[in-house]
């Protein structure tokens, strides 16, 4: 018997909760293989930064607004 095929068989007896779980394992291992999830993890870094950049950016316009005009 094949690993597909024993992967499969092992599959079938499981609820559909870890069914899911399984499928999104192997959704995740073949992401991992053609270097999509390294490209993820970029992305989800470089929006962590950009939010980060956003929320300074933010404190300072309000910094801003506080401070009384320059006579």
């Amino acid at each position: 018997m094949s690993t597909q095929e024993l992967i499969i068989k092992e599959v079938e007896n499981l609820p559909e909760s870890l069914q899911q779980e399984v499928y999104d394992f192997a959704r995740f291992l073949n992401m991992k293989s053609n270097g999509e999830l390294r490209l993820m993890q970029e992305f989800d870094s470089w929006e962590a930064v950009s939010d980060e950049d956003l929320v300074k950016f933010k404190r300072s316009i309000a910094e801003l607004e506080l401070k009384p005009p320059a006579s």
